[in-house]
């Protein structure tokens, strides 16, 4: 079976540690797009496989009191 449309649903992966995978995947060669992000209760940082899907590293953390 052959889908049509790829990448519009991303895939959160949970890590530990956003910054610290994406070291270690652009050392493999892995582009991101873009900057990490900080929501204010998580980190992402978002790469495509090489079929074009959308994956996104996921930390979701305790928001720090203002």
């Amino acid at each position: 079976m052959e889908f049509e449309q790829r990448g519009r649903n991303p895939v959160a992966l949970r890590v530990d540690d956003v910054l610290e995978s994406r070291k270690l995947l652009e050392a493999r060669g892995v582009e991101f797009n873009g900057e990490t992000i900080d929501s204010g209760v998580c980190h992402q940082a978002f790469f495509a496989d090489p079929d074009g899907n959308v994956l996104v590293l996921h930390h979701r953390y305790t928001p720090r009191a203002p």
